[in-house]
């Protein structure tokens, strides 16, 4: 994605991988922290707190796969946010950016509400 004289919609895309990767690696530091043994005030929140982060993790992942498809299917002048590009995985799907990225960081934020809880309560 690197190179002169990209379009603005490729150096958006560019930033949302950047972002995302630094995003993706918070998370994963994070869900170590929170797997390492850290006391809890019942156990349903600890699993809780980790399902949330490892599916934001997920997510994260499937992020990263969708930004080439997204680069390769954008028309000219297009968002990268309206492209929805066509995948195999358990069968022919399709799904753009935002389909992936607002799971991610809503589960993120879920599960540092439940590691807070968790720890203070």
């Amino acid at each position: 994605m690197n190179g002169p004289g990209t379009d603005p919609q490729t150096k958006a895309l560019e930033f949302v991988s950047n972002a995302n990767s630094y995003v993706l690696l918070a998370t994963i530091a994070l869900l170590a922290w929170v797997a390492s043994g850290v006391e809890f005030s019942t156990e349903a929140l600890h699993l809780a707190a980790m399902a949330c982060l490892t599916l934001s993790v997920a997510f994260s992942v499937a992020t990263l796969a969708l930004i080439p498809l997204v680069q390769e299917a954008r028309r000219p002048g297009q968002s990268n946010f309206d492209v929805a590009v066509q995948f195999s995985f358990l069968g022919r799907r399709r799904a753009g950016l935002k389909a992936v990225l607002l799971p991610q960081h809503l589960l993120l934020v879920a599960g540092v509400i439940l590691y807070v809880f968790g720890m203070a309560y």
